[in-house]
């Protein structure tokens, strides 16, 4: 009877060290990681730097926040229009997430392996343009376009990490479905007559929502107008790619 005694006692213990090693980290676990997230910079602006911070809470939970400039490219508008000066254009851009790592499919702790999410975000530039018009009966003229964007979007995400040689990792959200509020405001003046449905305000909106798609049910409420605050609520999405450094 002692013999089994002690063997079910070590048994016992040893769940419990199994069961504690899966709760709690090892005194030097590299819990930080520091991230360079591309995707703006490589779709949006050269400019456009955003740095991310993670840390880790638990075995497969941790949080993160990312911060950086944020501001639309200069471009032309179709053939008939041309953005002839920038006269100030910059932004920014904060969010946050709180992670949870799948515990029963990955095989190391958190920052490693597929992980799904709550987050929220907060998006904003304004810039101004000179626009020249080149009209289709030979006239050509100037509009001055002054807009401001604001986006504020919370939602879900799902991604996967990967860590190479422990300090190395590389940071994918692929799918995160947002309920975002947006407010635009666009101003047009200038020596061309305009208004809400003139084919120049309707390519100055296509232009904006070429670089903002998930715009694009604003463009049925009137996001551009000759002046005024649009505000509206819909459907948004987050995606992004990071490379970092653990520590």
């Amino acid at each position: 009877m002692k013999k089994i005694i002690i063997v079910i006692l070590l048994i016992y213990a040893g769940t419990m060290v199994q069961a504690q090693n899966d709760t709690v980290l090892p005194n030097n676990y590299l819990r930080n990681s520091i991230k360079w997230n591309l995707t703006p910079f490589l779709v949006w602006s050269l400019k456009d730097i955003n740095i991310s911070y993670e840390r880790v809470l638990s075995p497969y939970k941790s949080f993160s926040v990312n911060a950086g400039y944020f501001e639309l490219p200069s471009t032309s508008i179709y053939d008939s229009l041309h953005i002839a000066a920038t006269r100030k254009k910059w932004g920014f851009t904060v969010s946050g997430d709180y992670r949870f790592y799948a515990k029963k499919r990955n095989k190391n702790f958190a920052p490693d392996g597929l992980f799904w999410g709550a987050y929220s975000s907060f998006h904003y530039t304004t810039f101004e343009n000179d626009i020249l018009v080149f009209k289709t009966d030979g006239a050509q003229g100037n509009i001055n376009l002054h807009a401001q964007l604001a986006i504020v979007s919370a939602g879900v995400e799902l991604g996967y990490q990967f860590v190479f040689d422990k300090h190395l990792s590389v940071d994918i959200v692929f799918a995160a479905p947002a309920l975002s509020v947006y407010a635009g405001d666009l101003k047009l003046t200038g020596d061309l007559d305009v208004d809400e449905n003139d084919e120049y305000v309707k390519a100055i909106r296509d232009m904006l929502l070429s670089f903002f798609p998930f715009l694009g049910n604003m463009s049925s409420d009137g996001i551009v107008s000759v002046s005024g605050t649009k505000l509206s609520l819909g459907m948004g999405a987050r995606y992004l790619v990071q490379i970092g450094y653990r520590f």
